[in-house]
């Protein structure tokens, strides 16, 4: 079941291409700590209808990290070079959790490459302004525990052996993944397992740690002018229905799914109606 890879020009990468490709493809991109292994349950699907390229985020998974600095700047450029090297067009960019900012400063840098951004779980406008002043904490004591278990989460790493020990076990889903889905013990143990594989990066989620707090994401918004289309599990507290309302004031969002009884992970908790709603697209 787990996507297979491999390094393509300093990116380790799953390409799925189908009986009769067109000229658009699909580009995953995970969030912070996690590796292509996240879109197991749902790359297939897309695969089936157009060229996608799930990646290792660079820096993270199996794939180089960028030259020089690791920055959220060095990080985009490090995809695009990729992107050109492939001849990957009029890409779809769908991106989840922190990897939401990578898509947007990836669709600003080359609006040719991109033609579309599904942002899954990945406009946290209020955890970024309280990363920005912790002081907003005392107000939302929960965000900010979630805020610290995911990145907690992101600096332990994780190999097959281990993330299949915490999948098959309802007892350490339940105490390892509280804060990224709503219902730990429902998951798909193979599905659970092979997203949690080769995940962790301490060098990535420190920098990014330091440097979320520096993040403007309502200007990257203005800046990525393409059309946006919006995804967040209806019981995540880093995505609410206040951040979707911010968000329509800077983005060009056509449309918006909230899916039930699913927090932060729905390409593992609701793959089926994530596929759906990416293919669905106008």
């Amino acid at each position: 079941m787990a996507l297979s890879g491999e390094m393509k020009y300093g990116v380790y990468c799953a390409e799925l291409i189908p009986s009769s490709p067109s000229n658009r493809t699909f580009l995953l991109l995970h969030g912070l700590g996690g590796s292509l292994q996240f879109w197991t349950a749902v790359a297939p699907a897309l695969g089936a209808f157009e060229r996608t390229l799930a990646i290792d985020v660079p820096g993270l998974g199996r794939s180089d990290g960028p030259r020089g600095p690791v920055t959220l700047d060095s990080v985009a450029d490090a995809i695009l070079t990729f992107c050109r090297e492939v001849e990957a067009k009029n890409c779809t960019i769908v991106a989840h959790s922190l990897g939401g900012l990578i898509g947007l400063s990836v669709a600003a840098r080359d609006p040719d490459l991109c033609r579309r951004l599904i942002l899954v779980d990945g406009t946290p406008v209020t955890a970024i302004m309280m990363l920005r002043n912790p002081l907003r904490a005392v107000k939302a004591p929960m965000l900010a525990m979630t805020i610290v278990a995911q990145f907690l989460g992101g600096l332990v790493p994780l190999r097959p052996r281990t993330a299949r020990l915490i999948a098959r076990s309802k007892v350490l889903r339940a105490l390892a993944l509280w804060a990224f889905v709503a219902k730990p013990t429902r998951l798909d143990a193979a599905v659970t397992a092979d997203a949690l594989s080769y995940t962790g990066g301490a060098r990535m989620v420190i920098n990014a740690l330091r440097q979320s707090g520096q993040v403007d994401l309502l200007a990257m918004l203005d800046a990525a002018r393409v059309p946006v289309d919006l995804v967040r599990g209806d019981h995540d507290n880093m995505n609410t229905a206040a951040d979707f309302a911010i968000v329509r004031e800077h983005a060009d969002v056509r449309r918006e799914l909230v899916i039930p009884d699913c927090r932060h992970w729905p390409l593992i908790e609701a793959p089926q109606t994530l596929t759906h709603f990416i293919l669905s697209e106008e």
